[in-house]
């Protein structure tokens, strides 16, 4: 099997008195590694009446493992015709999320799409292993730095992604920004035919941080673009348990992917 080897990218921070006051790109300066390998995206278009979707949990959970956290990063997004009963949606059903499912044209349960690939062909989760395998070995045209500030009292979100060029030509696409929750407690139909009551779902698609069909984004080589977004979390959802999924995308698929948690607390 090859071995990829990821460079990390090197911060150097001058600390100040005020440095909470100093905007990221200014506190910021970035060594250019030599070659970033890109991060892997599925999304797990999935349903909690969905009795085979436990299957394809338990093959993302073995993809994180082999190949690591930071390349394989998944989106449960509950949607489609498993993410209701008797039209009624459940209660990790998203709107946004059944917009993705009808765009993408989705049909079966539980099925996936590993970085957009091949005009955004749906893979099924047995098939998720190679696209993930198909996909490591190249080099990012961009990598992201991500800076969240999080007011525990407003329970309000300040996010600046800053996008950096990577690849020798200018590339163009969207910059897509999604919240996710992990360890949700909820119930989900299971293979066997029982319903589990306090299943742990994991990495739930909850909100599209900015526009839900990304926001235009153009880098050259070198060049940093920066983002600024600001959003309210959920009452009920827990910020320790959140986290944020950028990735930017083109006609060709997803080109890079990066997961941040809204908060660090010990």
């Amino acid at each position: 099997m090859k071995k990829f080897f990821y460079t990390i990218l090197t911060i150097t921070a001058v600390l100040l008195s005020a440095c909470d006051k100093v905007p990221l790109e200014e506190r910021l300066v970035f060594v250019e590694p030599s070659e970033v390998c890109r991060a892997v995206l599925i999304e797990d278009y999935t349903g909690q009446y969905c009795v085979n979707c436990p299957r394809a949990t338990e093959e993302i959970e073995r993809l994180v493992e082999q190949y690591g956290d930071s390349v394989v990063i998944a989106v449960a997004i509950h949607s489609g015709p498993f993410s209701k009963k008797n039209g009624v949606p459940s209660p990790l059903y998203t709107e946004v999320g059944d917009n993705y499912f009808s765009k993408w044209g989705l049909s079966a349960q539980p099925v996936g799409l590993v970085d957009r690939l091949f005009n955004s062909s749906p893979f099924s989760y047995t098939d998720w292993a190679a696209g993930v395998n198909y996909e490591v070995g190249y080099e990012a045209p961009v990598s992201f730095l991500t800076a969240v500030d999080f007011d525990d009292e407003t329970r309000r979100a300040s996010v600046e992604v800053q996008t950096i060029g990577m690849a020798d030509e200018r590339v163009s696409g969207k910059l897509q920004v999604w919240l996710v929750e992990d360890s949700i407690d909820s119930y989900q139909y299971m293979p066997d035919g029982s319903i589990q009551e306090h299943y742990n779902h994991m990495h739930v698609f909850r909100a599209s941080v900015n526009d839900p069909w990304g926001d235009d984004l153009s880098v050259a080589h070198g060049e940093v673009a920066l983002k600024k977004y600001d959003f309210a979390l959920d009452p009920a959802w827990v910020p320790e348990h959140c986290a944020l999924v950028t990735f930017f995308f083109d006609e060709d698929g997803v080109q890079q992917v990066a997961k941040k948690k809204l908060i660090n607390k010990p």
